[in-house]
């Protein structure tokens, strides 16, 4: 029997409830036509500033609940409606999306209920799995990324120098000991980047991919 996790509960461990079949969308892209005259067709202006941004994902969920529901119902509804939370489908269970949830109505029959829930979803969805690179003293780490862009958690046990290229050309950067986001490090678009590190220590890239 499906499930889905919110936060850290489960529909059917902490409230057996019954998950209706489901579907999860693809986000659409946020286009851009511009129609210039005299020209034929439109001006896809989309990747205008060199990346694809989607919308929300808006995922809809039916759950039932069966016998004596009242109290679990309840509870199920004061935990999760209304609140942005990690949410984890049994079906995709390697990934994890993030989102609002709102129950919609909530519906009584003889002998069920049923609760219908609206989720308003970021775009990509993330691995659990976090990925992680180390880098002991002086090399190179090689970081590929997914679809989504983003920015690697560095963590170095002493100073590091690293370096790699950006836009045509050599990036450096000083980082001191501890644990750093800098906006500058940032892993594009399915990129592959190699950096390479100078440092007495351990470096340890940190990041979680995301996907569509």
């Amino acid at each position: 029997m499906s499930y889905i996790q919110f936060g850290n509960v489960n529909t059917q461990t902490h409230y057996g409830l019954i998950v209706a079949p489901y579907e999860i969308p693809m986000p659409l892209a946020q286009t851009n036509f511009v129609q210039v005259p005299g020209r034929d067709g439109s001006l896809d202006l989309t990747e205008a500033f060199d990346a694809i941004r989607f919308n929300d994902r808006i995922i809809y969920i039916t759950l039932y609940a069966t016998g004596e529901y009242d109290g679990r119902v309840s509870n199920f509804v004061n935990t999760v409606h209304g609140k942005r939370m990690q949410i984890i489908f049994s079906k995709d269970s390697t990934h994890s999306y993030t989102g609002r949830v709102d129950v919609t109505t909530i519906t009584k029959y003889d002998g069920y209920c049923e609760i219908a829930l609206t989720i308003t979803a970021e775009p990509y969805k993330q691995d659990r799995q976090e990925t992680t690179v180390t880098v002991n003293g002086n090399g190179t780490a090689v970081l590929t990324n997914g679809r989504m862009p983003l920015v690697p958690l560095v963590t170095n046990s002493e100073q590091a120098t690293l370096s790699f290229q950006s836009g045509g050309s050599t990036v450096r950067l000083n980082m001191s000991p501890g644990a750093h986001l800098n906006a500058q490090f940032y892993l594009l678009s399915e990129e592959v980047k190699r950096v390479t590190v100078e440092s007495t220590g351990t470096t340890v890239f940190a990041f979680r991919k995301g996907s569509l």
